[in-house]
């Protein structure tokens, strides 16, 4: 939730638009007003970001003007809820701002695009003594546009799903195989790493880069593992670059290396960097159990 300098800020120097919407308060009395507020809610979650709806504020001229009725979360969320597909939930705070109590509704629209998901029809008069109707009706998709709610076209949609996809990543992670024999005063340790692609799209480039820190010597690299150890001040140390995309939720084994360790070695300690093409870069110690 942001905080209340952000909140301040907020007000002092923007005005509504895709991702803000000011109310002078927030009616929820009828089905009316709460189809109403299910609709601004999906309409500002469909910008795939964090949004904030504020109320105890005049739209146009961001006159304080102080909340008249306090909405805890619990009850916001109890109205989105079984409305939206995929479910939505706010964050609710209130701040004081200048001897006024105002608002703060946080949306986190992570996973757009979000669709009415009411029975049938759900509505009614907006307030006990207006005659205005106002709807939601499944299958409907709200966005915002500039500072106005409206149904979604299709460029919107294509929009939603661009963005999406374009910032989806992949998840890649790393395990081992060992075997291990004896080498005169030494053990070799053949290590078989395994990666696997949790993410949900496909890892494109993957590649792993590990540095051993208590090994004896590098004796041999397995498969399309090479022996960089020259150029690492020769720290010992091996680089493999997948041929193909990893797929999702698809295991391969990655080959890697034979090494070289003293008998009473308990564990091999390394670090380990890896990546993708889409996907940030993952690094840390990673150690090998002999005991296996």
């Amino acid at each position: 939730m942001i905080s209340i300098d952000r909140t301040k800020q907020i007000i002092e120097n923007e005005d509504e638009g895709p991702t803000l919407d000011y109310k002078e308060d927030l009616l929820l009395e009828t089905d009316g007003d709460k189809a109403k507020f299910v609709k601004d809610v999906i309409s500002l979650a469909n910008s795939g970001q964090t949004t904030h709806i504020i109320t105890g504020i005049q739209d146009v001229t961001r006159k304080l003007m102080g909340i008249k009725t306090p909405h805890p979360a619990e009850k916001l969320n109890e109205i989105l809820k079984d409305k939206c597909d995929p479910p939505l939930r706010i964050e609710y705070a209130e701040r004081k701002i200048m001897g006024h109590t105002i608002g703060v509704i946080e949306i986190a629209g992570e996973n757009p695009p979000y669709i009415v998901a009411v029975r049938d029809r759900y509505g009614g008069h907006l307030s006990s003594d207006s005659q205005k109707l106002s709807y939601i009706e499944r299958g409907t998709v709200f966005v915002r546009n500039y500072n106005m709610n409206e149904g979604a076209k299709r460029a919107d949609l294509d929009k939603m799903y661009k963005v999406k996809y374009a910032t989806l990543e992949a998840d890649v992670q790393i395990s081992h195989k060992l075997s291990m024999k004896p080498s005169g005063d030494s053990i070799e340790a053949d290590i078989r790493f395994t990666l696997t692609n949790v993410g949900d799209v496909l890892a494109t480039q993957p590649y792993v880069w590990v540095q051993f820190k208590n090994v004896q010597e590098i004796v041999r690299c397995t498969g399309n593992w090479v022996n960089i150890s020259k150029l690492n001040n020769n720290i010992p140390t091996i680089r493999a670059v997948g041929k193909v995309p990893l797929y999702p939720n698809i295991i391969i084994l990655f080959d890697g290396a034979v090494v070289k360790v003293a008998k009473d070695t308990k564990q091999i300690e390394t670090y380990v960097r890896m990546g993708a093409g889409n996907m940030r870069v993952k690094e840390g110690a990673y150690t090998i159990p002999l005991g296996e």
